[in-house]
C-alpha cells in the first residue's frame, strides 16, 4: 500500500514538473515579445554611443556592440540570442540574411510561414544582384507580415524609417512594403 502511495505521489510531482509545450518552443513570440520591450528606447549620448536603457546597453555589449558601432545588426542578434535561436548573425547586416531559409525576396515569396517562426528582415539599399548579400545595409525582426508590407522592430532607426546616419535615434515599430528591396529570412531550430 505504501509502495503504491509513493509512486502516485511521485507521478503527481513529475507530470507538475513537465513543461507544457516541452517538444516545441515558441522562438517567434518569444523573440518578438523580447524586440517589442525594448520598443521606445533611445540613443544616449549622441549618434551610435549608448542607450537610455541599461538592460539594452548591457544585452548590446554582451553581444560586441562598442559605442560608435552602428547597431541594428547587433539589435537582432541580441534578441535571438536572448531567446536561444541559433544564428551566425554578426556586428554586419548582411550576416542577418539566412541564404538557407529565405521567406521573401526579389518580390515574391518563395516559401510559407507561420506565426512561430523567427523571421528576420533585411533592406538591401543597391540593385547589384551579383554583389554579395545583394547590397543589404539594414535588418530588424518581423512582427507581423500583411499583404503588401510588413511590421518590423527595428533598432538604429528613427521614425520615418531612415538610415542616415545622422537622424537614427532608437528603436521603433516600422512598416514597410514588401518590395524587390526588402528580404525575410528565416532563422531557428525548427523549421516548416
Amino acid at each position: 500500500m505504501a509502495k503504491s502511495c509513493f509512486i502516485s505521489v511521485a507521478l503527481c510531482i513529475l507530470f507538475c514538473c513537465i513543461p507544457v509545450y516541452c517538444t516545441h518552443a515558441d522562438d517567434g513570440y518569444c523573440v518578438r515579445v523580447t524586440a517589442s520591450s525594448f520598443v521606445g528606447v533611445k540613443e544616449k549620448g549622441g549618434n551610435n554611443k549608448g542607450f537610455n536603457d541599461a538592460a539594452l546597453q548591457v544585452l548590446m555589449k554582451q553581444e560586441g556592440w562598442l559605442p560608435g558601432y552602428a547597431w541594428c545588426s547587433f539589435f537582432v542578434m541580441a534578441m535571438l540570442n536572448e531567446c536561444g535561436v541559433p544564428n551566425t548573425i554578426t556586428g554586419w547586416s548582411p550576416t542577418a540574411y539566412n541564404q538557407r531559409d529565405v521567406i521573401f525576396t526579389d518580390g515574391k515569396f518563395k516559401q510559407p510561414y507561420n506565426d512561430k517562426d523567427v523571421l528576420v528582415m533585411t533592406l538591401s539599399y543597391s540593385e547589384f544582384k551579383r554583389k554579395r548579400f545583394k547590397g543589404i545595409g539594414h535588418t530588424g525582426i518581423v512582427d507581423r507580415i500583411g499583404k503588401y508590407s510588413v511590421r518590423t522592430i527595428e533598432g538604429n532607426t528613427n521614425e520615418q524609417g531612415m538610415r542616415d546616419s545622422r537622424s537614427r535615434d532608437g528603436v521603433y515599430y516600422k512598416i514597410r512594403p514588401l518590395t524587390k528591396n526588402l528580404h525575410i529570412t528565416r532563422w531557428g531550430k525548427t523549421q516548416s
